[in-house]
C-alpha cells in the first residue's frame, strides 16, 4: 500500500520573546514566508529563512493587545485587537500603533481569523463570527451570543467551503457537581456579504474518558460532514463527525461520540499539554510539552515517522504548534522555533521500517541557515559528525578534538550552517570539558547567528574567556536585542582584573580630558572598549527597551553614567567608521531605551538625580549649539545671495580673495 514518509531536516529559533510581554500567537504573511509574532505589547514581522526582523510596531503603555495580528492581503492592512473591544488597522508604512485606525465595538472580541482568499473574521467572546468589513462599517451592529453565560470559548477555527466559510467554535462548561468539563462544538456557515449573526448547529463532544481535558483540535472538511480531530490530556487522539443532517439550527446539541484513533504514550501516564496540526491528508504533527518534542505521525497506520527535540532552541514549554507551508512553527514561552519538514510518497514497507537502502536514500534539505549554498557531508564525515555530537562516543576532550580534526578535512563541514550549529551546541552544553579550540574554529566561520547559537555567550562568560568572548561578538551575526543587553549586563559586572588593555584600543575612548564640561569615563579603558563594541551592533529601539528592563538598578546607574559620558564625546555617523565606532545616534538610542525602561524608578530615586541633570544639560547644550548653526547657515545663505561676486569675470579666476565678515 502507498503512504507518505515525513522527515524533519532542521530546527532553529526564529526569534526570542521578551519576558515582560506574553506571546499571544503567530500568524502567516505572504504564504508562510514571513511570520507575524504578536505579544501583549508589540507586533513584529520576521522572515523565517534568515530570521530577519522586517517590521515592528509597539503598543502604547496602559493598553494591551489581546489577539494575534493578522494580515489582510486584499487591503494590505494588518488587523489586531486592543483591550478586546478596539479593532486596530494599519499598513506597513505606519511607525507606531498609536496612529493606527481604530474602531470600538460594544461586545468583547476573542480573536481574529484569516484565510488567504477571504476577508478576516471577528470571533466574539460569545462565539459569534462576523465579517470584519461589516463590523468596521457598522460598529453598533447587534451581536447575538451563541454561548450561554456559563460557557467559555476555548477554541475556534475557520476553513473555506466552496464560496463560503465554515466556522467551528468549541466551548467548555464545568459539569454540575464535578471539576470536569462539558465541551460543545458550534458549527456555522458564513456566506459572503451576510451581515447578521449566522445560524449555528451545536454538537456536544464526548471526551475519551471522564477525567480528560481538551488540549487542541484541528478541522478536516469532508464532502459529507466536517470532522474535528482532537487530542486530550490523557494522550488520546480522537475524531468527531459533525453531521449537519443530525442537528437543527439553534436546537439542543447532539452528542457526538469520540472515535479514538490513537493513544500517545506519555512517560508514567502523566497528564500533559499537547498541540496538534495537520500536515496533509495522511500526516499529523504533535508538539508534546512534557517531552519538549515535535512528532510526525502517519494517520493511516499510526506509526511515528519523525521525532525532533526542541532542547537546542532557547526557551521552555510549548504553547502552540502551527503549520505554514513546509515549516512547523512552535510558540514557546520565551522564543519561537521553526522546523522544516518534507513529506514524500512511500510504501507500507517504508512506513514499517522495512525499506531498502536504495529507497531510503531521500535527500534532506538544509533550510534556514545563513548560507544560500547547500552543503552535504560525505558518508564518512556524516558518521564522524554523529560521533562528535554523541556524548557517549566522545566522552573526553582529547577524543572530541581528535574527531573534530578528522572531520575538518572535509571542507564542507565549515561551510554547512546546520553542522556548525550542531557542533557548537554540543560544545556549549558539554559540562565535563571545554573544547575552546574547536569553538574558535567554528565561530571564525561566520556562519553563526544569535538565534542559532543559544547559550554561546553565557558559556564563554562562565569560562571567563574574554578573548573568545570578543571573537564571538565580532563574528556572530544578527544578535538579538535581549542577548545584547545580556552582554551589557555581563560587562558591567565584570571584574577589571580579567581584562587586559590592548594597544589597539578604539580611538573614541579618551579616558582623561582637560575640558570641564566633559565628565570622566566611569569605566576602565578595556571595559569601555568592549562595551562600545556591543553598542555598535544593529538593534531595534523597541526590543532594547523590553530587554533593558532586566537590568538591576545599580547596573542601570552605571550604564547611565557611561552613556552620559559617551553623549559628550561620541562622533556623528559621518565622522566615525560605520559599525566600528559608537556614534552619537547609537548613544541616543540606547539612552532613550534605558530611560524609558526604568523611567519611574529613575524619577523617584534621589541617587539618579545628578546623572539625569547631567544628561539634560548635555542635551540642552547640543540643542543650543545646533540652533546656532542653523542661524549661521541662514545668515551665510543670505550673504551669498546678496553679496557681489568676489572675482569679476575679467579677472583671473585662478586668483582668490578673503573677505572678513563681522557678525553682531
Amino acid at each position: 500500500g502507498q503512504s507518505n514518509m515525513a522527515t524533519i531536516s532542521s530546527c532553529f529559533a526564529v526569534c526570542s520573546v521578551p519576558s515582560s510581554a506574553r506571546l499571544l500567537g503567530i500568524e502567516p504573511m505572504c504564504g508562510g514566508e514571513n511570520l507575524i509574532v504578536t505579544t501583549e505589547k508589540s507586533v513584529r514581522v520576521y522572515r523565517v529563512r534568515d530570521q530577519k526582523l522586517l517590521h515592528t510596531w509597539s503598543n502604547r503603555q496602559g493598553h494591551l493587545l489581546t489577539s494575534p495580528a493578522v494580515y489582510n492581503p486584499r487591503t494590505e492592512e494588518f488587523v489586531t485587537l486592543q483591550n478586546k473591544k478596539t479593532i486596530c488597522l494599519w499598513t506597513k508604512e505606519l511607525e507606531h500603533l498609536s496612529k493606527c485606525t481604530k474602531v470600538t465595538v460594544k461586545k468583547p472580541i476573542s480573536l481574529i481569523k484569516a484565510l488567504p482568499d477571504v476577508e478576516p473574521i471577528l470571533v466574539f467572546e460569545g462565539g459569534a463570527p462576523l465579517w470584519l468589513s461589516h463590523i468596521t462599517a457598522a460598529p453598533d451592529t447587534p451581536v447575538l451570543d451563541m454561548l450561554d453565560i456559563e460557557e467559555e470559548l476555548v477554541w475556534c477555527d475557520v476553513i473555506p467551503r466552496g464560496g463560503s466559510v465554515l466556522a467551528v467554535c468549541i466551548s467548555k462548561e464545568t459539569r454540575t457537581g464535578s471539576q470536569n468539563y462539558n465541551y460543545t462544538a458550534y458549527q456555522c456557515e458564513m456566506l459572503p456579504g451576510n451581515q447578521a449573526t449566522p445560524d449555528y448547529q451545536p454538537f456536544q463532544l464526548a471526551p475519551p474518558d471522564n477525567d480528560s481535558t481538551l488540549s487542541d483540535c484541528c478541522l478536516v472538511d469532508h464532502q459529507t460532514c466536517t470532522k474535528i480531530l482532537s487530542v486530550w490530556s490523557c494522550g488520546s487522539v480522537c475524531s468527531h463527525s459533525l453531521d449537519a443532517s443530525t442537528a437543527d439550527a439553534g436546537a439542543e446539541s447532539v452528542v457526538v461520540p469520540s472515535n479514538v484513533l490513537h493513544k500517545l504514550d506519555f512517560p508514567g501516564d502523566s497528564v500533559t499539554t499537547v498541540s496538534m496540526a495537520m500536515l496533509g491528508p495522511h500526516n499529523i504533527a504533535f508538539a508534546v510539552d512534557s517531552q519538549d518534542t515535535v512528532q510526525i505521525w502517519d494517520t493511516k497506520f499510526w506509526t511515528l515517522q519523525a521525532d525532533r527535540s526542541l532542547q537546542d532552541v532557547a526557551g521552555t514549554g510549548i504553547e502552540k504548534l502551527y503549520i505554514y507551508g513546509d515549516h512547523m512553527i512552535v510558540a514557546r514561552q520565551s522564543s519561537v522555533a521553526a522546523l522544516s519538514f518534507t513529506i514524500q510518497p512511500t510504501s507500507l514497507a517504508a512506513v514499517m521500517g522495512k525499506q531498502t537502502a536504495e529507497t531510503a536514500a531521500l535527500v534532506t534539505q538544509e533550510w534556514g541557515g545563513p548560507s544560500k549554498r547547500r552543503r552535504h557531508l560525505s558518508v564518512e564525515s556524516s558518521a564522524l559528525l554523529q560521533k562528535l555530537l554523541d556524548p557517549q562516543q566522545t566522552k573526553s576532550l582529547a577524543a572530541f578534538e581528535q574527531t573534530f580534526s578528522q572531520l575538518k578535512t572535509d571542507g564542507d563541514l565549515l561551510g554547512s550552517p546546520a553542522a556548525v550549529c550542531q557542533v557548537v551546541q554540543r560544545v556549549v552544553s558539554e559540562a565535563t570539558f571545554w573544547a575552546r579550540s574547536v569553538l574558535v574554529d567554528l565561530v571564525g566561520t561566520g556562519l553563526l547567528s544569535g538565534s542559532s547559537s543559544p547559550g554561546l555567550f553565557e558559556r564563554v562568560e562562565k569560562q571567563k574567556d574574554v578573548e573568545l568572548w570578543r571573537l564571538c561578538l565580532q563574528h556572530v551575526k544578527e544578535i538579538p536585542e535581549a542577548t545584547l543587553v545580556g552582554r551589557v549586563q555581563y560587562l558591567l559586572g565584570l571584574d577589571d582584573s580579567l581584562l587586559v588593555a590592548e594597544s589597539d584600543l578604539s580611538a573614541d575612548v579618551p579616558m582623561e580630558t582637560e575640558e570641564k564640561d566633559i565628565p570622566a569615563c566611569p569605566l576602565s579603558v578595556a571595559k569601555a572598549e568592549l562595551l562600545d563594541k556591543v553598542l555598535c551592533r544593529s538593534y531595534s529601539g523597541l526590543f532594547l527597551q523590553d530587554s533593558l528592563v532586566e537590568l538591576q538598578f545599580t547596573q542601570v546607574m552605571e550604564f547611565l553614567r557611561y552613556l552620559h559620558y559617551k553623549l559628550t564625546c561620541a562622533p556623528s555617523p559621518s565622522q566615525g567608521q560605520q559599525g566600528s565606532v559608537v556614534t552619537i545616534d547609537q548613544v541616543v538610542d540606547w539612552l532613550c531605551a534605558l530611560l524609558d525602561a526604568h523611567f519611574t524608578q529613575l524619577v523617584l530615586t534621589p541617587e539618579s538625580r545628578e546623572a539625569l541633570l547631567g544628561v539634560r544639560e548635555v542635551v540642552r547644550q547640543r540643542i543650543q549649539f545646533y540652533q546656532g548653526l542653523n542661524d549661521l547657515d541662514a545668515l551665510l545663505t543670505q550673504l551669498k545671495d546678496n553679496s557681489p561676486a568676489l572675482v569679476s569675470k575679467k579677472q583671473d579666476e585662478s586668483l582668490y580673495s578673503i573677505r572678513t565678515i563681522q557678525i553682531f
